[in-house]
């Protein structure tokens, strides 16, 4: 942008017609809120302008430096003039006082600002830096810091905080973070985070994300097994000592962390990945352990889970009570870690499966295995025979018995069917036999008395017990089908239903009208006593 000769003293005021004023590129301020901008055209309508606008002569019309919300309110007033001061600024000079004159106002969104400051800092980099910033603006050097990164938030996360779904306590957290994750980080911003409008999802307290962030994200450097000053460890990263994503360096955005922390887990990994490698490679008989019990396929160099135990000796090592893991062997072997929390961390393990230590109760368990499924075969070998056995026994038996059935046969049929009664049905079998159980409530009793009637009913009795057992199952069911059964035996024995119908509601009118009857309180009898 080009300006005129700069002449720091010029400076005037006037009216200038609104049509001889542009909107500066530069603004921070990109967003203005519609009904107060009407509220302040009503306002200029009725007082006017009562603070003049700042502008600069640019190419032969004037720029606002400051008042592009009272410029467009005297526009929407229709206003064909408002009052200005005029001074001769640079580009830079003009965003400073774009920037500061925004910052004192309220309703500047934070990325807004952030904009800002980025702007003044590629402007001139010797001039402007954040501390320098922060001096001119008031503001503490953390806030410029922390707003700065706003400009990392991925679109997704500046979407959401651009448009209110996230606080700028909550954008800046995020912000801090690697780009890969701050789309998880923005789900768990919400309480229903899964939740497919923003409006049926409640914003949860910050620390609770801060909470989330550091149990979830942020990976601890207190005992990382390589040296944080390397540089050549992963020389595209540098060391960790003066990483901007360490929080024990960068105080300024990570002031409230306490632990020394990683913020950026790719780069985390890398330099996992180059110390195991490095290690590897300087000591070619290292072990290789994973913390999976398979391994890639194909993948031999790195001993899975299940093909080794990590030993950690203790003081009572190689004694009777002390646990496989913590005694010593002759085939221990230094091991690194692959994988896990422990990656990168040298280990003792023993490799060996002929290892009677280690690996000796695998041989006990082997065994076992073997003797259980031995045992099972034997188990299904002589179930199998036994019911091969018994369906001879049922053929033979069915060859045997001729109609009509014998008392005996008729016996052992009611001693099946009463013994599959249900709980309930041998109950009111037990009640139509006036039977009782020896204490009260032991109604378990009363059912195995009902199953057990067979035992001492006459022979010529047996087959009405079992016909009178069918029947206690029909009372039950409530449904009035065509097919009834137990209408049908009705039927059969000549019962008039209709007669019985009657009787039945005959019977529970009288019940209901008892109940009335008992529940009316009754007149008290007797003179009321008189005073004297």
């Amino acid at each position: 942008m080009s300006t005129t000769k700069q002449t720091p003293s010029m400076q005037e005021y006037r009216n200038i017609p609104i049509a001889q004023l542009k909107e500066s590129s530069t603004n921070p301020r990109k967003t203005f809120d519609e009904k107060q901008l009407a509220e302040l055209a009503d306002s200029i309508r009725s007082k006017g302008v009562l603070l003049p606008l700042l502008v600069r002569p640019v190419n032969g019309h004037f720029e606002i430096v400051a008042g592009e919300r009272r410029y467009r309110a005297s526009k929407l007033a229709g206003r064909d003039t408002v009052p200005a001061t005029v001074r001769q600024l640079s580009d830079t000079e003009c965003l400073e006082i774009q920037l500061i004159e925004n910052l004192l106002r309220t309703d500047l969104h934070p990325f807004e600002e952030a904009q800002g400051f980025r702007v003044l800092l590629d402007q001139d980099s010797s001039r402007y830096t954040i501390e320098k910033i922060a001096a001119k603006t008031g503001k503490p050097a953390s806030f410029i810091a922390r707003r700065l990164k706003l400009l990392d938030l991925t679109k997704p996360v500046s979407d959401a905080f651009l448009a209110g779904h996230i606080g700028v306590e909550h954008a800046q957290l995020i912000a801090k973070l690697a780009p890969e994750v701050q789309e998880d980080a923005l789900r768990h911003c919400f309480e229903g985070f899964y939740a497919a409008d923003d409006q049926e999802r409640s914003l949860i307290p910050v620390a609770r994300l801060q909470t989330w962030i550091e149990h979830n994200i942020y990976l601890s450097l207190k005992s990382v097994p390589f040296s944080k000053d390397d540089e050549k460890l992963l020389p595209e990263a540098g060391s960790c000592t003066k990483c901007p994503k360490r929080t024990g360096f960068n105080t300024l955005l990570f002031g409230e962390i306490c632990e020394d922390s990683c913020a950026d887990a790719a780069c985390f990994n890398h330099k996992l990945d180059a110390h195991v490698a490095q290690r590897v490679v300087k000591a070619p008989g290292l072990v290789q352990i994973s913390t999976n019990y398979q391994t890639a396929q194909g993948n031999t160099s790195v001993v899975p889970r299940r093909d080794y135990v990590e030993v950690v000796a203790s003081k009572k090592a190689n004694t009777q009570n002390t646990r496989p893991e913590q005694r010593l062997c002759n085939h221990l072997k230094t091991a690194i870690h692959t994988d896990g929390v422990e990656k990168g961390h040298l280990v003792k393990v023993c490799a060996d499966a002929t290892c009677k230590i280690h690996f000796g109760h695998r041989e006990r368990e082997e065994k076992q295995r073997l003797a259980y499924i031995a045992e099972r075969k034997t188990e299904k070998r002589n179930a199998k025979r036994t019911v091969s056995f018994r369906h001879r026994i049922l053929a033979e038996v069915l060859k045997r018995a001729k109609a009509p059935l014998g008392p005996d046969a008729v016996r052992l049929l009611a001693r099946f069917l009463l013994g599959s009664l249900s709980h309930d049905l041998a109950c009111r079998l037990a009640k139509r036999h006036s039977l009782e159980p020896s204490k009260k409530d032991q109604t378990w009793e009363l059912a195995e008395k009902a199953r057990s009637l067979y035992r001492v009913a006459e022979d010529g009795e047996i087959a009405a017990l079992l016909f009178e057992a069918v029947l206690i199952g029909l009372a039950g069911n409530t449904s009035e089908a065509k097919d009834d059964l137990l209408v049908e035996t009705a039927k059969l024995y000549k019962v008039d239903l209709k007669t019985l119908r009657k009787e039945t509601a005959r019977a529970e009118k009288e019940k209901t009208l008892k109940l009335k009857t008992d529940r009316t309180p009754k007149a008290k009898t007797g003179a009321k006593p008189t005073r004297n």
